[in-house]
C-alpha cells in the first residue's frame, strides 16, 4: 500500500491503541470508581475497550490488501504465515518472559507454570480456545491469540472471497458460528468461564469478517451485493440478536462505515501525522502500557494531585493517562526500533532465503 494513500490505517490504528490505554488507565488506577468522578464519564472511557476490535477490523482490512498485491507469489502462504509470526512474535515472546520473571520474583507463582498446558498455550497463540486456558500470561494477551488464530485460517478464507457479495456471506457465516458458540456457552459449565464467552476467537470472529467486507466495500459497491445475500444477512442478524448481540457488534458496523469514508475522504482530524505515529508503534504500545500501569499500581502512583472533587479528579486522570501514554509511547519507540523491526527483517530474509532455492 502507498504509505500517503493509506495513512488513514496506521492513524486508526493510533486511535485504537489511544482508545485501549484510556480504559486501562481508569481501570486499573480505578478512577471511575472514585466518589468525586462523573457518571458523564464511564461511557467515554469503558468503550476504549473497543479500540482491540478496531485493531482487529484494521487487521483484516490491511490482511486483504496485502493478499491481492502479493497475489501469484512463490510459497504465497508459507510466506505469510512466517511475515505473521515474525511480525507477533518476537516482542510477544519478550513480553512472556518478562511478565514470567515478575511473577516468579513477587512469588505470585512457582517454576511448576513453565511446564504447564495453559503456559505453553500461551507461546502456541492457542490459549483463546478453551475455557481453560483463556487466561493469558501477558496482560491483555486474549487478543494476540485471537489475532494469531485468525492468520492461520486467513489464507484460505481470502483465496475464495472474490467480491463482496461472498464477503457478505462469509460474514454471515461467521455470525452464525459465534451465535452457535453463544448458545453452547449459555450453558452452566461455562459460566464461571465468563471471560471465555467474551473474548474467545469463535466470538470474535464476525470482528475480522466484518474487516473483510469493509475491503471490498472500498472496491466495489454495495449494490453488488445479491438480494438473496440480503436476507440471508438479516435472518441471521435476527438468531444473533435473538441469543444476545455481543457488545462489540455494534461499534464494529460503526468502524466499518469509518473506514469507507476515510478510504474516500480522510478527514485530517483522524488522519493526520500525529494518529499515524501513534500508530507505527501501536502493537509495542499495546504490550508496553500494561506493564506501565501494573508498574505503577504496584508504587501507589493513583492520583498526581489532591481528588477533592470532580474537577480534579477529571484532571487527575488526563494527568495519568498523559503520564502513561507519554512513557508507554518512549519505550515502544525504542521496542519497535530494536525488536519490532529486527524481527520483520528476520521474517523477510528467511523468505529470501526460500526463495533462492
Amino acid at each position: 500500500m502507498e504509505t500517503k494513500k493509506y495513512e488513514y490505517i496506521d492513524s486508526l490504528r493510533g486511535i485504537a491503541v489511544l482508545m485501549v490505554l484510556m480504559v486501562h488507565v481508569g481501570n486499573f488506577f480505578k478512577i471511575p470508581t472514585t466518589e468525586y468522578f462523573s457518571h458523564l464519564f464511564f461511557g467515554p472511557i469503558y468503550s476504549g475497550r473497543m479500540g482491540v476490535q478496531l485493531f482487529f477490523i484494521i487487521s483484516s482490512f490491511t490482511l486483504m490488501f496485502s493478499f491481492e498485491r502479493r497475489s501469484g507469489e512463490k510459497n504465497g502462504t508459507s510466506n505469510f504465515y512466517i511475515r505473521r509470526f515474525f511480525r507477533i512474535a518476537p516482542m510477544y515472546y519478550l513480553a512472556i518472559i518478562a511478565i514470567t520473571i515478575y511473577y516468579i520474583r513477587t512469588n505470585t507463582v512457582n517454576w511448576d507454570i513453565l511446564t504447564s498446558p495453559w503456559y505453553i498455550s500461551n507461546f502456541l497463540f492457542l490459549n483463546t480456545l478453551t475455557p481453560y486456558w483463556i487466561k493469558t500470561v501477558v496482560p491483555g494477551g486474549w487478543s494476540i491469540s485471537v489475532e494469531f488464530l485468525f492468520y492461520i485460517i486467513f489464507p484460505f478464507i481470502a483465496s475464495r472471497i472474490k467480491n463482496i457479495n461472498m464477503s457478505a456471506i462469509a460474514l454471515c457465516i461467521s455470525l452464525i458460528i459465534a451465535t452457535l458458540f453463544i448458545f453452547i456457552t449459555r450453558k452452566d459449565f461455562f459460566y464461571s468461564q465468563f471471560d471465555f464467552n467474551q473474548i474467545s476467537f469463535y466470538n470474535q470472529l464476525p470482528v475480522f469478517f466484518i474487516g473483510i467486507f469493509a475491503y471490498w466495500l472500498t472496491k466495489e459497491s454495495y449494490k453488488e451485493i445479491k438480494n438473496r445475500t440480503w436476507l440471508l444477512f438479516i435472518i441471521v442478524l435476527f438468531l444473533f440478536t435473538m441469543m444476545m448481540v455481543p457488545y462489540y457488534l455494534f461499534y464494529c458496523i460503526i468502524y466499518c462505515i469509518l473506514i469507507f469514508i476515510l478510504s474516500k475522504k480522510p478527514y485530517k482530524f483522524l488522519c493526520n501525522k500525529w494518529f499515524s505515529m501513534v500508530g507505527r508503534v501501536s502493537f509495542s504500545m499495546y504490550i508496553v502500557h500494561f506493564f506501565l500501569i501494573i508498574m505503577m499500581n504496584n508504587l501507589g502512583i493513583g492520583h498526581l494531585i489532591p481528588v477533592t472533587n470532580m474537577f480534579t479528579s477529571i484532571v487527575n486522570f488526563v494527568l495519568l493517562y498523559m503520564l502513561v501514554f507519554t512513557l508507554t509511547y518512549t519505550i515502544s519507540y525504542f521496542s519497535y526500533k530494536f525488536i519490532e523491526l529486527p524481527g520483520q527483517n528476520l521474517g523477510k530474509k528467511l523468505i529470501k532465503i526460500r526463495s533462492t532455492k
